[in-house]
């Protein structure tokens, strides 16, 4: 069993202290305010080209912008519920990098429905097993994961992504973590041109791909395929909407 590194302890110490803060603000502002404060779409620090590598986002369109109303259970709880399964199977070749997902309760997505999409992405062929060479496999042991794939509510992410700014919009990275704003899982983002299906494909498939060491890149020209590493929620350029980081790979 890995012990915790101290970084790791304070790290851990640190988002369990900021949750409380966040759950007792939320509790008060319930009560003092009558409503809630309308919301603006931003761009995130991470959407910076120039920013470091370490913590990196993806920024958004509107909430909402497919049409659909908000979830009403979209409400910040800061309790974490686990992918209640079992392991699934290791799926490509190369070198195993074990992943493991939690749902934040108050996203209106049970853990076990986010589990087998996260699943089904990642084990995708044209997914980074393709891409990098390398095979991934789900696990529910927090010691036995090297990545944690986490679905939260805009307010929670926005304390987990900490110290970038996500302002309740959008999604992040940062070493060995996976921050998904369920913002964006429930509504997707009109500028990537993605339906919501492929729009959660990618965004799994890019906020991954930080932990695997990857870094935003450009659209490489007109009518290419927009790499999976392309800030494709702000936008695709000349490129062509694409969820994948392999997409040229088909099955038999």
């Amino acid at each position: 069993m890995r012990r915790p590194s101290p970084q790791e302890l304070a790290r851990r110490w640190l988002v369990l202290a900021a949750v409380v803060a966040l759950v007792a603000g939320l509790a008060t502002w319930r009560i003092t305010s009558p409503r809630a404060a309308p919301e603006h779409p931003v761009q995130e620090a991470g959407d910076d080209p120039s920013a470091t590598n370490g913590t990196t986002g993806d920024a958004p369109g509107t909430a909402g912008d497919d049409g659909r109303p908000e979830p009403t259970t979209l409400e910040s709880t800061g309790v974490m519920l686990a992918d209640p399964g079992s392991d699934g199977p290791v799926v490509g070749d190369g070198t195993i990098h074990t992943y493991r997902v939690e749902v934040e309760e108050g996203t209106g997505v049970e853990p076990a429905e986010f589990a087998a999409h996260v699943e089904r992405i990642l084990s995708d062929p044209r997914g980074w097993t393709a891409a990098d060479g390398i095979a991934l496999q789900r696990v529910t042991d927090p010691d036995r994961a090297e990545i944690l794939i986490t679905l939260a509510t805009p307010d929670l992410v926005d304390v987990m992504c900490l110290p970038m700014e996500t302002d309740g919009e959008v999604s992040c990275a940062h070493t060995g973590h996976a921050i998904l704003n369920a913002r964006r899982w429930h509504h997707g983002a009109e500028p990537s041109g993605l339906g919501l299906d492929d729009y959660r494909a990618y965004l799994v498939s890019h906020e991954v791909g930080h932990t695997l060491g990857h870094s935003h890149v450009e659209c490489p020209g007109p009518g290419a395929l927009a790499p999976v590493m392309l800030q494709q929620t702000l936008g695709i350029g000349d490129c062509h909407p694409n969820p994948w980081p392999a997409p040229e790979t088909r099955t038999g």
